[in-house]
């Protein structure tokens, strides 16, 4: 009994002295304490909400058919990729496509999106550079001028060039559905 309560003795000051280490972070944290040079940011930060606004801006323009408003904010060189594997490479050529499609768009609205900017300071792949990345979801509605309807998720993900311009953009949903909705159109 003696061995026992002395363990618990010992397990409560341990952790008694962890959490006034993190009391005292917390209170240099609170003060303003700055960061000494030789401190290593971490490998990937949250950024404010307003950092993806630019995103968030393409997709209300582009559910009003503002195909070049969508696209005001993109590099020139931009990279546009689908999750099945097609690619888009340019500027120009992403327009050129969404203009195309919106064709055979009657109305389309992105409803509940979520947009989360990060800034990953440290790659974990080369698919995935250092630098300012915008994730942004949206639940899409969309009636074609053949009168089908679909109802589906969509989640992008955007990163930006050193000049602000996004020169990357995954798109992940599942186009079968969009591909038997508009064949023949």
């Amino acid at each position: 009994m003696r061995k026992l309560l002395l363990g618990l003795i010992m397990s409560a000051l341990l952790v008694s002295c962890n959490s006034e280490k993190k009391d005292d972070a917390t209170k240099a944290a609170d003060t303003g304490a700055a960061v000494s040079s030789s401190d290593k940011k971490p490998a990937s930060e949250l950024l404010d909400l307003s950092e993806g606004q630019s995103i968030r801006q393409a997709f209300e323009s582009f559910a009003k058919g503002d195909v070049d408003g969508m696209v005001s904010n993109f590099a020139d060189t931009v990279f546009y990729t689908w999750s099945g594997g097609d690619t888009l490479r340019g500027k120009q050529a992403v327009s050129d496509y969404y203009k195309g499609r919106w064709k055979l768009i009657d109305s389309l609205s992105v409803s509940e999106p979520i947009v989360l900017p990060v800034q990953v300071n440290e790659s974990q792949s080369k698919y995935a550079p250092a630098g300012k990345w915008v994730l942004y979801w949206g639940l899409v509605d969309v009636k074609y001028k053949n009168g089908k309807k679909l109802h589906f998720w969509m989640h992008n993900v955007n990163h930006f060039n050193s000049a602000g311009k996004v020169d990357f953009v995954g798109q992940y949903m599942d186009r079968h559905p969009i591909i038997e909705a508009t064949k023949g159109m």
